[in-house]
């Protein structure tokens, strides 16, 4: 397939001095305008990775700079933009020399992310690292924010717990809820990294797996039980996806469909649901590798080589050629706008409208 030419693309960051790899993008919608946040540096696990931060003030607008928002002696990681209870913008990020033992760090923002308080353990002594994990957490009704959170312990057993921690006083204290998993089912470490969405009855969570396929649990008391999660037809490849509800009561997720654990991050496309999770088909791609980006042609995409990552408790090793992932997305008006990983060497925008995924969202079965 190739990408839909109302489909538009462009770099927000790419080959930067500041970093040999960047990943890893969040996305927030800003007063017209987005902001964008990503961690970069000599490969995932590095000392040097920091937090990077690029900004446009309206959707026409060029990418601005990028600034580095949080730096320190061990690497940083996995940056989430989210506006608070308390109307704030909060950047939470990870600290740590390995996943298994990074802690989550947190800055806030009241003027649109031009200045930012001084950085702050968001759970004190966290080992392991508690709030989001990937995707940003979600305000429910009742005044409760659900951040989506995982775990991982490496060794000889890999084990990887997904969980939400929610707080009921604006963000202050939070209180991890597990999202129950039948390990006696599973091949492979397990579950990370989930995406909530909210309908007005009940809260889904949808996650990454190493079983070749998205997992879905729900929960029918505003996040604080779950269900047993169980395996959707999403392929999924082990990498990270996020998702959210669209205007018309459908979900939309932003993912590799590819079913290889540790598989190949290409192409990126935005698959739908009109069930909220439980069956998906294929509506746009995203990035297929083969197509160059509209206004510079001569940074050319590639198909990813086989045998692409190298992964443990200090984070992925990879060259990046033909890797387009982790995303993040969120609503602007009548466009879906993503933000993602362009083969380790930057971050893409990529602008789609929503009546495109109205109109082909049957187009490809998963």
């Amino acid at each position: 397939m190739t990408i839909d030419g109302a489909l538009e693309r462009r770099f927000i960051a790419v080959d930067h001095p500041g970093w040999r790899q960047g990943h890893a993008s969040t996305l927030l919608v800003v007063d017209g305008g987005a902001l964008v946040a990503w961690f970069g540096g000599t490969r995932e696990g590095a000392p040097d990775n920091r937090i990077w931060s690029s900004s446009r003030p309206t959707a026409d607008a060029p990418w601005g700079e990028a600034v580095v928002l949080a730096e320190g002696a061990v690497a940083h990681w996995n940056p989430v933009l989210a506006y608070g209870p308390d109307g704030a913008i909060w950047l939470f990020y990870k600290r740590g020399e390995r996943i298994s033992q990074w802690a989550t760090w947190v800055r806030r923002s009241w003027d649109g992310g031009r200045t930012w308080s001084g950085p702050e353990q968001l759970v004190p002594d966290d080992v392991g690292g508690r709030g989001p994990v990937k995707n940003p957490p979600l305000l429910m009704p009742d005044g409760g924010w659900l951040a989506p959170a995982s775990r991982e312990r490496w060794g000889e057993q890999t084990v990887w717990e997904p969980f939400v921690d929610v707080s009921t006083d604006d963000g202050r204290t939070w209180h991890a809820q597990a999202i129950p998993v039948d390990r006696t089912r599973l091949r492979g470490a397990g579950l990370i990294q989930p995406a909530l969405w909210f309908d007005g009855d009940a809260v889904f969570a949808l996650m990454r797996s190493t079983e070749g396929r998205a997992y879905l649990s729900t929960s029918g008391d505003a996040g604080r039980t779950w269900s047993v999660a169980e395996p959707v037809e999403l392929p999924n490849n082990n990498s990270g996806l996020t998702a959210l509800a669209l205007p018309d009561g459908t979900v939309a997720c932003v993912h590799n469909p590819v079913s290889a654990d540790w598989g190949a991050r290409c192409p990126l496309v935005v698959s739908v649901s009109e069930d909220n999770g439980r069956t998906w088909t294929r509506s746009v791609v995203v990035e297929d590798g083969r197509t160059p980006i509209e206004g510079d042609r001569s940074r050319a995409p590639q198909l990813p080589p086989s045998d692409a990552f190298a992964a443990a408790d200090d984070g992925v090793q990879t060259t990046g050629v033909g890797e387009y992932s982790y995303p993040s997305a969120a609503l602007d008006g009548d466009h879906l706008l993503i933000a993602y990983t362009w083969q380790r060497r930057g971050i893409v925008e990529a602008r789609v409208p929503l009546n495109l995924l109205s109109t082909r969202k049957d187009s490809v079965p998963l």
